[in-house]
Parts: structure tokens; sequence; C-alpha cells
């Protein structure tokens, strides 16, 4: 059975529509067929997190959010990166076969540079820790958004290094996965749903909040009176994005009569989300009270984690030194 694997980073406090749409939903959607891994990347978030209880408030509001959105019957295996008690010395046993000048080709550097911003070493090594994350599981697919494909292509060529330089086949050569169709999600301003644009919903908002926002989406001038074309309009792209064929059929329909007014759609807009996270935002009130569930699961995350850790490592100390 081939293996995925995904990350989430706890630098932000919550998932938005755009995340899910983008990311998660399509990761799901593999792990129907395949071992499926997803990691807190808590590690990865010391780049720029620095404060203990910030960070910790992160980790437990992605955790709660995660496994809301997951089916409860779900076998994907999630797990911390800080847990992996092994993933360090792995990450340093392949940095002694990671080129200089590839790290500095690294987009996370480039862009600190660009910033004219403070480069701690977390971030330049930043690749190579993100390759053991990727290879140490023998993952065959990463789910990505464009902008991180070269994570992926980082992790084969470190990997192809350490294969060539120890005549093994240790490391599995992993490929990428974006789903085109889902990278640009539109929003409130008729632009792509982005934190930069401050222009995104948060999945978990109270209904009172997702109304306000939806309410607020650029849409044309025309009368109520007037005919819509719903292939031009922002709400109906986002309808068509939750809602199934008959659904969206029927409210076309309905911009195309007269008497019914981008408001409508809005109103239509917000209860359609409403009911498709129904599921998933009564288990995240839930865990308001009990995470143990989410304790029980994370646990037994961590165990299968560092078993698959410790057994490569032990390989690559083989293949490194005579003895262990």
């Amino acid at each position: 059975m081939k293996k995925i694997l995904t990350w989430i980073k706890p630098t932000w406090d919550w998932m938005h529509i755009g995340n899910y749409l983008g990311a998660f939903k399509p990761f799901v959607e593999l792990a129907k067929w395949k071992k499926a891994y997803i990691f807190i990347a808590d590690y990865h978030s010391l780049t720029s997190v620095h404060d203990k209880e910030i960070l910790e408030r992160n980790k437990l509001r992605l955790l709660k959010e995660y496994f809301a959105l997951l089916p409860k019957d779900t076998e994907i295996v999630v797990y911390e990166q800080s847990k992996v008690n092994r993933i360090n010395d792995i990450t340093w046993i392949l940095s002694s076969v990671t080129p200089y000048s590839l790290m500095l080709r690294a987009h996370s550097f480039k862009d600190s540079q660009n910033k004219n911003s403070d480069i701690n070493m977390a971030t330049f090594n930043y690749p190579i820790l993100m390759t053991s994350d990727i290879i140490t599981y023998d993952t065959d697919i990463v789910p990505v958004w464009k902008d991180q494909i070269q994570h992926v292509e980082f992790a084969r060529d470190i990997a192809w290094n350490f294969n060539k330089t120890y005549k093994t086949d240790l490391f599995k050569l992993p490929e990428h996965s974006v789903q085109e169709n889902l990278q640009i999600i539109p929003w409130t301003d008729g632009r792509k749903m982005s934190k930069s644009y401050d222009n995104f919903i948060w999945i978990f908002d109270s209904e009172k909040i997702l109304k306000k926002k939806i309410m607020s989406i650029v849409t044309w001038s025309e009368s109520l009176e007037d005919e819509k074309n719903p292939d031009n309009c922002n709400v109906f792209a986002l309808i068509k994005l939750f809602a199934d064929q008959n659904k969206q059929d029927e409210i076309a329909t309905k911009y195309r009569e007269w008497n019914y007014g981008y408001w409508h759609a809005k109103l239509e807009l917000l209860n359609i989300i409403l009911e498709y996270f129904k599921e998933a935002r009564e288990r995240f009130d839930s865990f308001e009270n009990d995470i143990s569930y989410i304790n029980d699961k994370l646990n037994k995350g961590n165990s299968e984690a560092n078993e698959l850790a410790d057994d490569k490592y032990n390989k690559m100390v083989e293949i490194v030194w005579l003895s262990k």
C-alpha cells in the first residue's frame, strides 16, 4: 500500500476554508486508498514562533480542528513532530550529504533574505528537517500547494544523495501531488482567499461572524429584477465548491429569474456552508470539554511514528557506521 504524508504548522490560530479545500480535503480523499500520515510540525514552527504559550495554544487548536474534520473511523495517523525521538538524529546524518548550494536555493531562505529579516539557522536548515519528515516514513506521495513543491524536490535530491553516497536504496524518492483546480479559492473581495489579504473565514467561526463575512462578499450591481450570470459571481463560485450538482443547478436557475438578488444567494451560501460543516462544528464544540479522544489518537500516532523512525534510523546507522 502506498503512503502519503502531509503536515500542519502551528503558526496560525485556526484553519480557514482555503486551507480545507486546497489541502485538507484532497488529502483525506487520497487517504481512502493509502496509508496516510499527518504530523504537527512544531519543530518547524520554531523558525518564527518563540512563545511557548502561543505555540501550545496553536497546537491544541489545530488538533481540535483536524480531529473535528477527520472522519470518526479514520485510519489516518496523526502525530507530533517533536515527539519523534530520532527525527533530529536522522536530520543530522542527512545534512552530511546535503550540498550547501542546494540550501541557498530554498524559497524560505530566499524569502527571509528579500525581507531583510534576521535569518536563524532553523530557517536555513528547514528543508533538511522537512526531508527527514518525508523520507523517514517511505512516503510515496506528498500532497502540496504549488509553492511547496520545492520541499518534495529537495527531499528527492537529498534522499538520492544519501543513496548514491552510501550505495544503498534505503530511501524512497517521493512524488508531489498538486490539485490544480483548487489552488485559488475566491473570497469576499474577489481575490484569492489569503491570510495576507485578510479576506478569509475560519471554518469554526461563530454563525454570526460567518454570516457577516459571507454578506460582505463583493458582487456586481444588478438590481433585484435583473437577470444575473452565476458564472461570473464570487458567491456562486463558492457555492459550487460546497453544493452538489442538483443544488448548483437549482441556484443557477434562480440567478436568471426575476426577484432573486445577490443577498439571496449569500444566504443560500451561508446555509450550505453551515450544513456542510455541521458535524465537524458539533464535534469541535464537544472538544472544548473533553479531549480524551484526541489524546488517545495522538498517543497512538506518536507511538507508530517513533517505531518507524527508530527502524529507519537503525538502518541508517548500519550503513553509515560498522557498528551501532
